[in-house]
């Protein structure tokens, strides 16, 4: 295993993360311990020659990054042992997302809904700030609702790896679905659905963009939309249309700084859609990310 690192300027670390998005299966992380600590771009990959390649490809893009990165071996054994070195279980109320790896050995608590998760490079082990923000109003919805739950339904708009719509099932929602419009994304989230040993019947995938998936799923009590700012507000008429009279819609993936913005852009288009006064909203932040739930009224 060939890693590449390089030490980034703070302000390449958010279009990164952008552009690492739109990749499925993404070889590049950003690693930032904590606040004032330096940010670093690593990649992984087969050989050292495919290293440099992308390497280059990726300075195509954004030419502030270094000329010349750090070139390593990691031997297979290291590269597994570090990266489960930093994966951990993680849970909100009775949620529970554990990696593969630890299945055997982690006690389930009763009651709990479990989501269990290969370590590996693979984006989408719920491990993203962002993806647990959205995983946090998922239970929240699902407690308020309490044995209601069963009768609800759930989106998950550009569902990734799955493991929204797959942990709403374990939670046991009796409709879920969700969609994304990068094929390997929808192979992914059916591969989590089978690990987790749930049927077909009891979390739907589909390609589809925003539109078309939207449209497909139908209105929802509870849609999660965990997307960069700027897409979500491009498609905020679409994402407010989807969510049933006393329904939420919660958004992730926006940095904190950006959270307000988001906030008063769906507000706004609220009032319109669902009607003035029939809206509530707030957000949360963890670390440098936030989301923003809207909670629609019965009216």
């Amino acid at each position: 295993m060939i890693e590449i690192r390089s030490e980034i300027d703070r302000s390449l670390a958010q279009p990164l993360e952008d552009f690492f998005c739109e990749l499925v299966r993404s070889p590049w992380l950003i690693f930032h311990e904590k606040v004032g600590a330096p940010h670093f771009l690593m990649g992984y990959f087969d050989s050292e020659a495919e290293a440099l390649d992308a390497w280059a490809d990726l300075r195509k893009a954004f030419g502030m990054l270094p000329e010349r990165p750090i070139v390593g071996t990691l031997e297979d054994r290291d590269w597994k042992e570090a990266y489960k070195a930093n994966l951990h279980p993680w849970n909100c109320g009775r949620l529970h997302w554990v990696p593969e790896w630890r299945r055997a050995e982690y006690p389930v608590p009763a009651g709990a809904a479990v989501v269990y998760f290969d370590a590996g490079l693979a984006f989408g082990t719920g491990d993203h700030p962002t993806t647990r923000l959205c995983g946090q109003r998922l239970v929240d919805f699902a407690d308020a609702r309490g044995d209601a739950f069963a009768q609800a339904s759930v989106v998950d708009a550009g569902c990734g790896s799955g493991i929204l719509a797959v942990s709403a099932a374990k939670l046991g929602c009796g409709r879920v679905f969700g969609f994304d419009r990068d094929p390997e994304a929808v192979a992914v989230s059916e591969e989590n659905r089978a690990k987790n040993a749930l049927p077909e019947s009891a979390v739907n995938f589909s390609r589809d963009g925003l539109e078309t998936g939207l449209a497909r799923a139908g209105a929802a009590d509870l849609v999660l939309a965990n997307i960069i700012s700027d897409v979500l507000c491009i498609y905020a008429e679409n994402l407010l249309a989807a969510v049933k009279k006393g329904g939420v819609l919660a958004l992730s993936g926006i940095l904190a700084s950006e959270q307000e913005t988001v906030r008063r852009v769906f507000e706004r288009r609220a009032d319109a859609i669902w009607g003035g006064g029939n809206v509530r909203s707030d957000g949360r932040v963890m670390g440098e990310w936030s989301d923003v739930a809207l909670f629609r009224g019965n009216d």
